[in-house]
């Protein structure tokens, strides 16, 4: 379906005399490019993505047409400068969803918890406590992080292995190798357990 293009001589003549931010494709142009870019994304775009490619294809042109108007861009929009730019904003996509699946479980996890108020005392030394924890907690990988949160939060491992789409034995390793960071950090504090 995606593999017959036609050429684009003319598009691409008209581009290489553009000055920067002056370049107006017309009509045709512009649906023969959105087409070589929405291929250019159905190549690259998992499958759980599918729904989002538009979207992403969108994205791609927006940033390309911007390029382009400042001067930086390719005028000749070959197969793999459109490949590569898909692959980036599909990328972006990717990451900006795993960012917000991290914090989403982070976030229901810590409201579920419900804790007992302590007196003034153990709460002065476990707030500077947890403080430590935490700035600990920012010196890990992000990976190790959230299974070490969870595992604080009181979670079990196959909770974490659950929330994080992993395998049981990555979740144990994830929450082993963070602990261990976490007990060197907190001894370079002075703080032992």
């Amino acid at each position: 379906m995606y593999g017959f293009w036609p050429r684009m001589e003319s598009m691409t003549r008209d581009i290489s005399k553009h000055q920067p931010g002056s370049w107006a494709p017309t009509v045709e142009e512009t649906k023969l490019l959105m087409g070589r870019v929405r291929a250019a994304v159905y190549r690259c775009c998992p499958p759980y993505l599918a729904s989002q490619a538009e979207d992403i294809a969108q994205e791609v042109l927006v940033r390309l047409v911007r390029k382009l108007n400042e001067g930086e861009g390719k005028p000749s929009f070959s197969s793999m400068y459109l490949l590569k730019a898909a692959h980036g904003v599909t990328v972006d996509e990717i990451r900006r969803r795993a960012r917000r699946r991290e914090r989403s479980g982070l976030e229901d996890t810590m409201e579920a918890q419900i804790h007992e108020r302590p007196d003034p005392e153990q709460e002065a030394s476990g707030r500077s406590l947890g403080r430590a924890i935490r700035d600990c907690l920012d010196g890990i990988v992000a990976t190790r992080r959230v299974a070490v949160t969870l595992r604080l939060l009181g979670c079990s491992l196959a909770e974490i292995a659950k929330r994080l789409e992993c395998p049981l034995k990555s979740a144990d390793n994830r929450v082993y190798r963070g602990m261990t960071d976490l007990r060197k950090c907190l001894e370079s504090k002075g703080l032992t357990p």
